[in-house]
């Protein structure tokens, strides 16, 4: 089955900002997400994949700032 990679920036706050997202192609014809997925008259709802597998997330970057929501406030501050 298809999935997403999420690509994550971290800061110093511990927040995420979510920098780039892609769908990695399974490649199946019985896959509704999969451009391989096949076309013509079928039965999608019962034999083709009507999920994806779960996001993977990656941090790609990391930062010594806290993000914007935060604008340096932390520990109450």
């Amino acid at each position: 089955m298809c999935y997403k990679i999420i690509q994550y920036a971290e800061y110093s706050c511990s927040h995420q900002t979510v920098t780039r997202q892609q769908v990695v192609d399974c490649r199946k014809r019985d896959c509704r997400f999969s451009p391989s997925h096949q076309t013509g008259t079928h039965s999608c709802g019962s034999n083709c994949s009507q999920t994806m597998l779960p996001d993977q997330g990656l941090i790609m970057e990391q930062f010594s700032n806290p993000c914007r929501r935060c604008g340096g406030v932390m520990n109450g501050r």
